[in-house]
């Protein structure tokens, strides 16, 4: 889109003195920003509205337009283009950091009227964490997870059947029940479902908060976080803004560190822009910018860090995306505005998840998946059967029955007939251990089935950079998308190339979840997306500041302290041969001295560089993530927003997945850090895809 200031400031000023009823602008324009006409784009087919904004750095870049969309005649593939970037054709990577790079600007965002956005500058010079509101805190935890403790059943289950025992141990297999559906256990991580079903109810809100004088002044929404292999997971989905409108608030983080959760805590808000519309009203506009709130390194497995970061106001709000800078795809988390609408019938997001969970639909007002649990297992019997998470479920869930057909005794008896058993049973029942304990005895062979099943299953689970049993890679596709348990797993049509010379991808000499070969406009992405659960998901592609500019607020963070001090030579590597200079030496995940993402485009994991004198929150804290971070940066939808939602219809009746293509020309560079953002709009937490 061109922008043109067609009158001088001062008549352009006057003349928006008149169209706004006189209502105040602000003094003066800050570093960049100037006042321009413009429009405001609402969609593909609205009429666009004329509006007077203040434009650039801090203030909002130009939009980028809405994406030219056509559909196949079949329906099955959608296809768009997106607008040219209004920046020169640079390859960032040839030429770093390329055109679209934005120089810092120490200073919070502005929004369309000029208004100052409070609590939108992360970092300085003189506060790297410019956004933390008190101390970081922390105390230990159990660092036990849920993969460590899945892993651990299963574990047992095999020994039983390896062994000849067919006894399967109630409680054990209960236990596992009890992992997945979410329900209290002895565990930090305590309530946290692996079926992702408690959308409808985990919404968080803003509680505000008064002054003496019974002024409001600010808020605070609490959420429980946890992190641990390839997982970020939380207590909300959704926070609900409405207390806070007009006042900055907080949101207190207690992040949880489990066992293979080692990260640099950097939770990416996004705001949406606001103007004051014909009328005087002040209303919401389109994406403003997304920035890194933090970079602060938790590396202490077992650790709770308490974590209070200063928001916007919460009108601005538009959702927060938890990296795992570390693993990263999949290590990731969302959570959206409740408010928030889309689609014809106007429903907001919660309603959206209660569509798709609730059998009384998006206007159920009874609907508790967690305390009914008729509702439970309607929601969860939403998810498709070719979910890992669900197939583990399934098979559990057969083994505390009394009606699977490899079961042999019908008297739920471990301890034999007659005399004898009843008396080994009150000898046993001295120690704890009762014929209840033993629900299940199973032959042989069928145990044994059954434990390769579900190992396979945890397996395809731990691991979301690949397609689970059942779904097969489109070869035709950029990569393949398997929508399920609302999560999205990915293809390893990504694992390719030389690296980014910025991580151990240069070690290794391939990243996963990456698009080498898109370093200069344009270039045609193909995504294969199948649904296998039974409602409908959606799919939307969002930039990262490649079309409108990106700013790299965190300059210190170091990716694997290429100087040292390194720790021991990771397993796979030659004896003396040192395996951070020579990628022939490695093999895709054999760098396993901390917790990594199998050929992912994680940063090396090493806990440095830390002020000794303070382990918490001494400075600097540098973390250690990549060099280029998203201080700031301006998104923009490509595909599954302005130009329409892109629907991928539920799983079929023969419980064979729905699939649905989309294929993109994007016509602009990528910034440095991050290509291409994927989700579910409407039933977003962990249904992200993001490549690098």
């Amino acid at each position: 889109m061109k922008h043109k200031r067609s009158f001088a400031k001062a008549r352009i000023v006057a003349a928006l003195a008149l169209f706004t009823g006189g209502m105040s602008l602000g003094t003066s324009a800050l570093a960049e920003c100037e006042l321009q006409f413009d429009q405001f784009l609402t969609n593909a087919t609205g009429s666009p509205t004329p509006v007077y904004k203040w434009l650039g750095h801090p203030c909002a870049q130009p939009e980028a337009g809405v994406s030219q969309r056509t559909e196949s005649a079949d329906g099955l593939t959608t296809t768009i283009i997106t607008p040219e970037g209004q920046y020169p054709a640079v390859d960032p990577f040839a030429n770093p950091p390329g055109s679209n790079f934005l120089m810092t600007v120490y200073e919070n965002l502005r929004d369309y009227e000029n208004r100052e956005m409070p609590n939108t500058l992360p970092s300085t010079p003189d506060n790297p964490y410019n956004l933390h509101d008190g101390p970081v805190l922390t105390k230990p935890i159990d660092k036990r997870s849920p993969d460590d403790d899945l892993d651990m059943i299963i574990r047992k289950i095999e020994a039983a059947a390896k062994k000849g025992r067919g006894h399967v141990n109630k409680k054990l297999v209960k236990f596992g029940v009890d992992i997945l559906e979410g329900n209290p256990i002895n565990r930090a991580y305590s309530g946290m479902p692996m079926l992702h079903y408690k959308g409808p109810v985990n919404v968080t809100p803003v509680v505000p908060e008064y002054d003496t004088n019974g002024k409001l002044v600010g808020g605070n929404a609490d959420i429980n976080i946890y992190y641990w292999g390839q997982h970020i997971e939380a207590d909300a989905m959704f926070i609900d803004p409405s207390a806070v409108m007009d006042v900055p608030w907080d949101i207190t983080y207690k992040v949880h560190i489990l066992h293979n959760g080692m990260e640099d805590f950097s939770p990416m808000i996004s705001y949406s822009n606001r103007f004051i519309n014909p009328k005087g009203v002040d209303v919401k506009g389109p994406p403003h910018a997304s920035m890194d709130e933090t970079f602060f390194p938790m590396l202490d497995e077992g650790t709770q860090y308490t974590i209070k970061l200063k928001q916007s106001k919460g009108k601005y709000f538009n959702l927060i995306y938890h990296w795992g800078w570390r693993i990263h795809p999949p290590r990731v988390q969302a959570i959206e505005n409740a408010l928030k609408t889309a689609g014809p019938d106007g429903w907001n997001y919660v309603q959206w998840e209660k569509s798709a969970f609730c059998e009384g639909g998006a206007n159920d007002p009874d609907c508790d998946p967690v305390n009914n649990p008729d509702d439970k297992a309607y929601a969860i019997a939403q998810i498709g059967e070719m979910s890992p998470a669900k197939r583990m479920y399934l098979l559990f869930k057969s083994m505390l029955g009394d009606d699977d057909k490899d079961y042999r005794h019908k008297d739920h008896h471990k301890y034999g007939k007659g005399k004898f058993g009843k008396k080994f049973e009150r000898f046993a029942s001295k120690f704890g251990r009762h014929h209840n304990d033993y629900d299940r005895h199973y032959k042989r062979e069928s145990l044994a089935k059954m434990a390769k099943k579900l190992r396979a299953a945890y397996n395809d689970w731990r691991d979301r950079t690949k397609l689970p049993t059942g779904v097969k890679a489109d070869p035709n596709a950029t990569v393949t998308l398997f929508m399920v348990n609302n999560t999205i797993y990915g293809s390893r049509q990504g694992l390719q190339g030389v690296g980014s010379g910025m991580g151990p991808a240069s070690y290794k000499g391939i990243a996963n979840g990456s698009i080498h070969d898109w370093n200069i406009r344009p270039y045609d992405f193909k995504v294969t997306i199948y649904n296998g659960d039974h409602f409908k998901h959606f799919y939307r592609n969002v930039d990262f500041g490649g079309s409108r500019g990106w700013e790299n607020q965190f300059q210190h963070t170091d990716p694997a302290t290429l100087q040292g001090p390194h720790p021991a030579i990771p397993p796979g590597h030659p004896a003396g041969q040192d395996p951070f200079t020579n990628p022939a030496n490695g093999v895709a995940g054999d760098d396993n001295v901390f917790p990594i993402n199998r050929g992912g485009t994680e940063e090396f994991l090493q806990p440095t560089p830390r002020n000794l004198t303070d382990p918490v929150n001494g400075l600097p804290q540098l973390g250690s993530g990549c060099y280029f971070t998203f201080g700031r940066n301006y998104l923009w939808p490509n595909a599954g927003a302005l130009s329409g939602l892109i629907p991928i219809a539920p799983v079929g009746t023969d419980g064979k997945p729905s699939m649905h293509k989309v294929d993109i020309t994007y016509n602009y560079e990528p910034s440095r850090r991050l290509r291409l953002y994927q989700f579910d709009p409407l039933h977003h937490g962990v249904s992200i895809y993001s490549m690098h």
